[in-house]
């Protein structure tokens, strides 16, 4: 898979957890993936210009749950 495929679906699942309706827990999901697309930065398996736009997209879920 190349680089920007990878990060395309990273981008698809994170506004899936993004939009999924509140539950409980949800907001320990979203933290765990902060977490994961952090990592993921810091490893160079995304840019860290991704990794804003992923995080940006969490924070979005977040707002919703708060």
């Amino acid at each position: 898979m190349d680089a920007h495929s990878y990060f395309e679906r990273l981008v698809e699942t994170a506004g899936l957890i993004a939009r999924h309706p509140d539950y409980p827990g949800k907001h320990r999901v979203v933290e765990d993936c902060r977490s994961e697309v952090e990592d993921l930065a810091h490893a160079g398996r995304i840019s860290a210009e991704q990794g804003q736009v992923l995080l940006h997209i969490l924070a979005g879920a977040c707002q919703q749950t708060a």
